[in-house]
C-alpha cells in the first residue's frame, strides 16, 4: 500500500510537537501554573498512598484528616497514580500524560478538519496547534486540561464521521468519549455549540433533513449528559461535605460577583489581552486568527462539509468567557479549549495567503512564505513562553524538600509559599498539612488578614490542632517583618528556628506548655 505524502508530513509534524512539549519534562511544578499543578500531583498522591477510589478526590493542604475536594473526574491524576506503581512518583510522569493527551489531540484535530474542510487544510491545522504556545505549555503542565481537549476533539471527529457515514458505531463512540471528556472537565460544554451546527449543515447539505437521525443524535446527547451530572452533584456533594468544602472553580463566575463589578474591571480585558499577547497566541497568531475569522472558509468540494466550524467553536469560547471571565483570566488554561479551533482558523489564514503569493510569485515563493511564517510562529512562541517555564515558586520547592528531611512521617507542616496559599511546599514535604493562611469556606486564604490578631488565632487553631513545623520563604517572611510586626513577634515567641537560608525559614512549633501565652 502506497502511504501518501500527507502521512509523513503529519509524523513530522507531531514529532516537532512531541520535542516542544518535552522540554523541561524534568521541572518541578515550580512554574507558572505551580499552584494548580501541585493541587494535581497531591491527589494523584493521595490515590497512590492512601485510598485509590477514583471518586473521592483528595488533597494534603487540609490537616491530617480526610480532605476530599469537589472536582473533576481525575482521568489524568489517576493515571499517573498508576504509573507510580512501577516507575515510583516522579514529576516527569505527570508531565508526560498531558503531553500524550496532547499529541492526540492534534491527530484527533487534523481527522477532524479533514473531514469538514479538507486535507490541506487538516495539516496547516495540525501545524498550527503543534507550535501554538500556549498549547505547548499547556500540554506538559500536570492539568485536566490537555485530557479534556483531546477528548473533546476526538468525540467530535467520531460525530461528524456518524453524520457522513450514519453508522451507528460512529455515534456510540462520540457518546462514550465525549462523556469522558466532559468528566475530566465541564468547559468541553463549549465544543456542544459547533457540534450541533456540524450535525445540522451536513445533514442540510443532503438537501432533506433526516429527522429520524437528529433525534437519535439528541437521544445520545441526553444520554451522554446524564452521567456528567450525576458526577458533578456528586462533586458538589463532597464539596458540601467534607473540609476544606472546596468546589473547583466556584466563585469567578458572572452570578457570584455581578455584571456591574466586571464592567468595574473592564470585564478583565487588559488582563486577557495581557495573556493572549503575552503567551497564549502572541501577536503573529492573533493576527492570523483574526484574518481567517474574516476570510471565507474553504469552499464545499462536495457535500457533508461544515465550512463554519470553527467560528462556531469560537462563539462557544466567548459566551464561556462572558459568564466566567475571572475565571478564565485568573487560570488561563482553562482557555485551551478553544485553541483546537484558533490553530484550525490560522491555518486557514496561512492557507489564503500562500495561495495570493502562489497566483502573483509562483509555489516555491509561498511555500517558503509559509515556511517564514511558521517559523515566525515558533520564534516568537519560544521566546514568550521562557517567561512561563521560569521557576517562580523554586524556594517554595525547595522549602518542601527540607521539611521531608526534618519532618517525621506523622508530622504535619504548615506553610507559606511564593504565592499565598499555592501548596507546592507541603506537596514536595510528602507530609500533610495546612497553607498559611489556611482554607477557609467563603475567606480568601491568598492573602492574610489585615488585622494580626486575626493571623495570630488562625496559627494559633492550627498549633492546637497538632501543626509541628512552620516553612515561610524569604519573600514571605519579609513581608511579615514589615506589615505584620505583630504577628511575626508571636511567631518568635511560640516557635524556635529550626534551619533558615537566603531562600526560607523552618521554625519548630513548640506546644503550648512550653511556650509563653500567645496572646502577650
Amino acid at each position: 500500500m502506497k502511504i501518501s505524502r500527507s502521512f509523513y508530513l503529519l509524523i513530522a509534524i507531531l514529532m516537532v510537537a512531541a520535542i516542544l512539549r518535552l522540554q523541561h519534562i524534568n521541572q518541578p511544578f515550580d512554574d507558572a501554573f505551580s499552584w494548580r499543578q501541585s493541587s494535581t500531583a497531591m491527589m494523584a498522591e493521595n490515590f497512590y498512598r492512601r485510598n485509590w477510589n477514583i471518586f473521592y478526590p483528595e488533597v494534603s493542604w487540609h490537616g491530617p484528616g480526610t480532605s476530599y475536594n469537589g472536582r473533576e473526574f481525575q482521568t489524568v491524576s489517576y493515571i499517573a497514580a498508576l504509573l507510580y506503581i512501577p516507575f515510583g512518583q516522579h514529576d516527569w510522569i505527570g508531565r508526560l500524560i498531558p503531553v500524550i493527551f496532547g499529541l492526540w489531540g492534534i491527530f484527533a484535530l487534523y481527522q477532524l478538519v479533514r473531514r469538514v474542510w479538507d486535507e490541506e487544510h487538516a495539516l496547516a491545522s495540525a501545524t498550527m496547534i503543534a507550535i501554538l504556545p500556549g498549547s505547548i505549555f499547556i500540554e506538559r503542565s500536570f492539568l485536566p486540561d490537555p485530557a479534556m481537549v483531546s477528548l473533546m476533539t476526538t468525540s467530535f471527529w467520531m460525530l461528524v464521521v456518524y453524520v457522513q457515514t450514519e453508522r451507528f458505531r460512529y455515534l456510540m463512540l462520540a457518546s462514550a468519549i465525549a462523556i469522558w471528556g466532559l468528566l475530566t472537565k465541564i468547559p468541553g460544554l463549549i465544543v456542544g455549540i459547533p457540534m450541533l451546527y456540524a450535525v445540522l449543515t451536513i445533514f442540510a447539505s443532503r438537501r432533506v433533513l433526516n429527522y429520524k437521525k437528529l433525534v437519535i443524535i439528541g437521544l445520545a446527547g441526553v444520554i451522554t449528559l446524564l452521567p456528567v451530572l450525576i458526577y458533578y452533584l456528586w462533586a458538589r456533594h463532597l464539596a458540601l461535605s467534607y473540609p476544606p468544602y472546596h468546589f473547583a472553580g466556584s466563585g469567578n463566575w458572572l452570578w457570584h460577583q455581578g455584571l456591574d463589578k466586571w464592567w468595574e474591571q473592564q470585564y478583565f480585558f487588559p488582563l486577557l489581552s495581557q495573556r493572549f499577547r503575552g503567551w497564549m497566541w502572541t501577536l503573529p497568531v492573533i493576527i492570523l486568527v483574526v484574518f481567517g475569522l474574516l476570510c471565507k472558509p474553504p469552499k464545499k468540494a462536495n457535500k457533508d462539509k461544515a465550512p463554519w466550524l470553527f467560528h462556531w467553536w469560537l462563539l462557544g469560547g466567548i459566551l464561556y468567557y462572558i459568564i466566567g471571565a475571572k475565571e478564565l483570566v485568573d487560570n488561563p488554561w482553562n482557555f485551551h479549549i478553544i485553541n483546537p479551533a484558533a490553530a484550525a482558523l490560522a491555518g486557514h489564514g496561512i492557507i489564503v495567503i500562500t495561495s495570493c503569493a502562489s497566483h502573483i510569485f509562483g509555489s516555491p515563493a509561498s511555500s517558503l512564505l509559509a515556511g517564514l511564517i511558521i517559523l515566525l510562529i515558533g520564534k516568537v512562541g519560544m521566546s514568550s513562553l521562557n517567561s512561563m517555564y521560569m521557576p517562580y515558586a523554586n524556594d517554595s520547592y525547595k522549602l518542601g524538600l527540607a521539611l521531608r528531611q526534618l519532618s517525621q512521617p506523622q508530622e504535619l507542616v504548615l506553610t507559606m509559599a511564593n504565592d499565598l496559599g499555592d501548596p507546592i511546599p507541603i506537596y514536595y514535604s510528602r507530609r500533610r498539612g495546612w497553607v498559611f493562611p489556611p482554607a477557609q469556606k467563603d475567606q480568601s486564604w491568598a492573602e492574610l488578614p489585615q488585622d494580626d490578631t486575626q493571623s495570630i488565632q488562625l496559627f494559633e487553631n492550627l498549633r492546637v490542632e497538632g501543626a509541628d513545623l512552620f516553612g515561610v520563604v524569604n519573600n514571605q517572611l519579609q513581608e511579615l517583618w514589615q506589615n505584620h510586626l505583630k504577628f511575626m513577634q508571636y511567631i518568635e515567641r511560640t516557635c524556635q528556628r529550626e534551619q533558615e537560608n537566603g531562600e526560607f525559614v523552618i521554625y519548630r512549633i513548640l506546644k503550648q506548655k512550653k511556650s509563653s501565652s500567645a496572646h502577650e
